[in-house]
């Protein structure tokens, strides 16, 4: 077979895997390269070929709707000795599989800039209602300029999703597979979201979320049950592969999300803190997918919906304003002054705490201790307090009415109110950021100047700064640093940087991730881990 279609003649073999043979051929008519794919039908019963052959065309069909800058076009479908065959857009690339197997792992702005591009022609996709049902870093091209392609959309519908064949054998590996497709549920836009997680994590981690196996049978049912190894070499991705790892599809981010926070993360611009939700093996019923809560009656196990920008509701009326901070001269009493509006329940309160006390003073000087001044009330009056307080009816508008009790003790007075903790650091992310910029900068050529942003305690020696940066005649930092601010006043930095090799002129990227100080007076680097 030397033409396709009386107008594709084909060139040479660029490849051939479980779904099909791909050529790349001349389209006589429009003088252009393509790529031409014959389906492969072996596993079709002869009585079902002519109905896998339509299914293919109109799988194929279905492809040829999305047009999409990060998806490989389909221009044609035809049938050619009773097979079919999917004329496709030509991209000279390798594919994220063989790129990996060499590299082992990308660095980690490197995976999210190429999770972006795939993640939205996967959001094109899904808009359009077509599920790819089989991302892996097979299906995902990469150019010779650094072009970012997903190919094989509907082609693995169109040979029938079949997940095990009628020899009993496994079409393909379950490496990438989302849980529910495992336990039998539908394709859907989660599970291309899932597969989408899982090749990120194989960029980033150097292998599968659920590990490397030769037996397929023992890798699909770790699969079934959600068994994902949690990340740890992703840095700033790890928040979001976990929630596109998540066991259950409503927990994971839409295509269009996980774009728009991929490309935030490759451009190193800082992303609002995720919460990691650590993947829990699942043990579904036999036959069907646990896509949520347990039924009525029952306990299920506690879901965390995604997480994201939180939006305040909006508020029926004003919030009160706050009492002026007051001294020990003015413990007793607060300053009178008119307030913009009254609020009824405050009033109330306080009424029923005067009336209290009164009483409390009247008990006292009955008992005769009425002149100790600093004798307090007994536990009867707390008591009535409370209970009085509990029984006003509580207006609408306030949603709690807050009382202060009477002092307990006769010796500790009433206490001030809290202050705010002092907080851990001074210096803003942004800070941060002109930070690492302006160290960076200095390098290499003053290499005495940026180890004087170190912290002295914990600076590297300066011989051993010189040999290093000495390798390099050029520095520049790629992009901004991605930076994650901790409890204690340290922030976490990674920095993309280009270094240009002074022997070769080689040009490099690498990460650079810096641990900084922001407790003291100024910023201080107290570790660096070199890529």
């Amino acid at each position: 077979m030397n033409k396709v279609g009386d107008r594709y003649v084909l060139l040479d073999q660029l490849g051939a895997g479980a779904m099909g043979v791909v050529w790349r051929a001349r389209d006589e008519l429009l003088h252009r390269d393509v790529a031409v794919k014959q389906l492969l039908l072996n596993e079709v019963q002869p009585n079902e070929f002519h109905e896998a052959v339509q299914r293919a065309m109109r799988e194929g069909r279905i492809a040829a709707r999305l047009q999409h800058p990060n998806a490989i076009a389909v221009y044609d479908v035809v049938v050619e000795d009773g097979k079919p065959c999917l004329v496709m857009e030509y991209l000279p690339s390798r594919n994220l599989s063989s790129i990996l197997s060499d590299r082992g792992t990308l660095p980690v702005m490197e995976a999210a800039r190429i999770g972006a591009l795939a993640a939205g022609a996967l959001a094109a996709a899904h808009e359009k209602g077509i599920v790819h049902r089989d991302i892996k870093p097979g299906n995902v091209l990469i150019g010779r300029e650094g072009a970012v392609k997903i190919t094989d959309f509907g082609i693995s519908r169109a040979l029938g999703d079949v997940a095990v064949t009628k020899t009993g054998m496994l079409a393909g590996t379950p490496a990438y597979l989302a849980p529910e497709l495992a336990r039998g549920a539908e394709p859907a836009p989660p599970s291309d979201v899932f597969s989408l997680g899982a090749t990120i994590y194989a960029m980033t981690e150097g292998e599968p979320p659920f590990g490397k196996s030769t037996n397929d049978l023992g890798l699909l049912y770790k699969v079934a049950r959600g068994e994902t190894r949690p990340p740890m070499r992703s840095g700033p991705l790890t928040g979001l592969l976990t929630r596109l790892l998540a066991n259950e599809p409503s927990q994971r981010p839409t295509s269009a999300q996980a774009a728009a926070e991929l490309k935030a993360i490759a451009a190193g611009v800082p992303v609002p803190a995720t919460q990691v939700i650590p993947p829990r093996p699942m043990t579904p019923p036999a036959g069907t997918a646990v896509m949520g809560a347990a039924g009525p009656g029952t306990m299920g196990p506690r879901t965390v919906p995604p997480q994201g920008p939180r939006t305040a509701p909006p508020r029926t009326r004003p919030p009160a304003p706050l009492p002026a901070t007051y001294d020990d001269d003015y413990r007793d009493d607060y300053r009178d002054e008119p307030e913009p509006k009254k609020n009824r329940g405050l009033a109330i309160a306080a009424a029923v705490l005067g009336v209290a006390l009164v009483a409390g003073l009247l008990y006292l000087l009955v008992q005769g201790i009425g002149d100790d001044d600093n004798a307090s009330p007994g536990p009867s009056t707390t008591k009535t307090t409370e209970q009085t307080t509990e029984d006003e009816p509580t207006p609408t508008a306030q949603p709690t009415t807050t009382t202060q009790k009477p002092p307990t003790s006769q010796s500790t007075p009433p206490s001030k109110p809290t202050s705010s903790s002092k907080p851990p650091t001074k210096f803003s992310q942004a800070q941060v950021v002109d930070f690492v910029k302006k160290h960076y900068a200095k390098l290499p050529a003053n290499v005495e100047g940026a180890r004087a942003d170190w912290d002295p305690k914990q600076a590297p020696g300066l011989a051993s700064e010189k040999e290093f940066w000495g390798q390099y005649s050029k520095v520049v930092a790629k992009g901004n640093p991605v930076v994650s601010a901790n409890d204690d006043g340290t922030f976490d930095v990674t920095q993309a940087l280009e270094l240009t090799e002074k022997d070769s002129d080689k040009a490099t990227t690498v990460e650079h991730t810096l641990e900084i100080s922001g407790k003291g007076e100024k910023l201080l680097i107290t570790g660096e881990q070199k890529g």
